[in-house]
């Protein structure tokens, strides 16, 4: 017989409820914007209320719909969630929430962040945790809480993150997962939260309010009364721990283990392998994995597949008409195929994995060259950018395989591309909704429809479109070669001009 599972899947813009069978099928999918408020400069957030009731809004949908395609009312075995990571989602004493979430595009706490570089502070952050903190990690915007808002600060009750308020507000319950948990106040040789962390940031005050930490396939509560009105699931339905949503888009796309990297082609440039023993480098974050004894070294930047969205709105707004404007855009790209452009592009429009400031940049551009040129250099800029990371996680190439999701993993000029640039075996799945899938076999294994993981993996493994190195291999090297080339160039400038 049949189980039905319900992954909720809430990115940076769109949260979104996916039923799937339980061998992940999608039976029906519903979403819902998510308003960004940008009323402060740098800072980037999100009324959590409004969040809830959203999701809950997207999740009676599905339901709605799942059960009009299957002809009887479905009700889902179990349920989690996946979010984005980092931010900060606060509650007071009392459960509620405390002011406006900050989400994980948020840059307040960037000069502080300065002072801790300048101070040693992220070096021994590194060393402890085994990541250096960034503007929307949880350390910084909590220590800016602390010195800018005093108030609000003692009133924490609570801190969670995006997938933890949601899950929150299904079950009443405050906790977080292994996986989150990893993201500033671990240490990653024991796994487990460490008072020196808290310390190092000046935020021993608050440890109280850190969450208990559960297995993300672990049962974390069931569905209330209040939350079952809101979203239609039944009430004491199991509600699973959850993942952070870019594990949750490993976990969907069949990766639960060493061996394969999984690289995702999204806002954000993430990249990412699963190990069994601990490691530190300036080159990635090394955080909790599925269990412990394993961790996700995650190596990643904001400069992907959202240099495609620019281009395209602001060079081939034409291209738009046709409602798939890559595709509108691809003889264009064809007709260019055997031209060795020289162009190189920098795909670092919202930032970069080297300094706050480097620019994005078009360098060797000629009077010659047409928009499909320039749209070959801004797809090259962004896997070069992936490629950047890859070399960082595994620069001895002991892995053959990448399991590639995201928006432009769709598409298979990129798929090929990837391919030659990286000069690795791609994998695709035929999967649209990795992430929610991840977070609804999380609840599968917390309801027993799956035995664990790799049960999980090999049940609902998607079909997968392979991509091998081929003809472009030789031009793509040489062209990464003048793409490091000109990052060095700004580089040093960069460096020059910095008192």
């Amino acid at each position: 017989m049949t189980a039905y599972l319900l992954g909720l899947d809430s990115g940076l813009t769109v949260t979104k409820a996916v039923v799937f069978r339980d061998d992940g099928t999608v039976v029906a999918l519903a979403r819902r914007e998510i308003a960004q408020i940008k009323t402060v400069p740098r800072h980037v957030e999100r009324d959590m209320a409004g969040h809830w009731n959203a999701s809950a809004a997207a999740i009676r949908e599905a339901l709605d719909l799942a059960s009009a395609r299957v002809g009887t009312k479905v009700r889902p075995v179990a349920v989690s969630v996946a979010g984005h990571g980092d931010g900060l989602y606060l509650l007071d004493r009392a459960g509620a929430p405390l002011g406006l979430a900050a989400t994980s595009l948020d840059s307040r706490a960037q000069a502080l962040l300065r002072r801790w570089d300048e101070t040693g502070v992220s070096a021994r952050a590194l060393a402890l945790t085994g990541q250096r903190p960034f503007p929307s990690s949880p350390a910084p915007l909590l220590a800016y809480l602390r010195d800018e808002e005093p108030e609000r600060y003692a009133r924490v009750g609570a801190i969670l993150s995006c997938k933890d308020w949601l899950r929150y507000c299904l079950t009443g319950e405050v906790a977080t997962d292994f996986t989150e948990a990893s993201v500033a106040f671990t240490d990653i040789r024991t796994q487990l939260y460490s008072d020196a962390a808290l310390d190092l940031f000046g935020l021993g005050a608050i440890a109280d309010a850190l969450p208990d930490v559960r297995m993300p396939c672990a049962v974390a509560g069931h569905v209330t009364g209040e939350a079952a009105a809101a979203t239609g699931l039944a009430i004491g339905t199991p509600v699973a721990t959850g993942l952070h949503d870019v594990t949750a888009c490993a976990v969907g796309s069949g990766v639960t283990g060493a061996g394969t990297i999984a690289v995702i082609a999204g806002t954000y440039s993430i990249n990412e392998m699963l190990v069994d023993a601990p490691k530190i480098s300036a080159g990635w974050n090394a955080r909790n994995g599925l269990r412990p004894g394993q961790w996700m070294n995650m190596s990643v930047s904001p400069a992907s597949s959202a240099n495609l969205d620019w281009f395209v709105a602001t060079a081939a707004r034409d291209a738009l008409v046709g409602g798939d404007p890559f595709a509108t855009l691809q003889a264009e790209l064809d007709a260019v195929a055997d031209d060795p452009s020289d162009i190189v592009y920098l795909p670092y429009l919202y930032g970069s994995p080297h300094a706050e400031d480097v620019p994005a940049a078009f360098l060797g551009l000629r009077g010659w060259h047409g928009r499909g040129h320039m749209l070959r250099a801004v797809a090259e800029g962004i896997v070069f950018n992936h490629r950047h990371h890859i070399d960082l996680i595994d620069p001895e190439r002991q892995v053959g395989r990448v399991r590639l999701t995201g928006g432009s993993s769709r598409n298979p000029y990129f798929g090929q591309l990837f391919a030659d640039a990286l000069d690795r075996c791609i994998e695709v799945p035929e999967m649209p909704e990795a992430g929610a899938l991840g977070a609804a076999i999380a609840a599968g294994i917390a309801a027993g429809v799956y035995g664990g993981w790799e049960d999980a993996s090999l049940r609902t493994a998607p079909q997968l479109r392979t991509y091998r190195p081929e003809g472009a291999v030789a031009r793509l090297e040489a062209g990464y070669g003048r793409y490091r080339e000109a990052v060095g160039t700004i580089m040093k400038r960069h460096e020059e001009k910095t008192p």
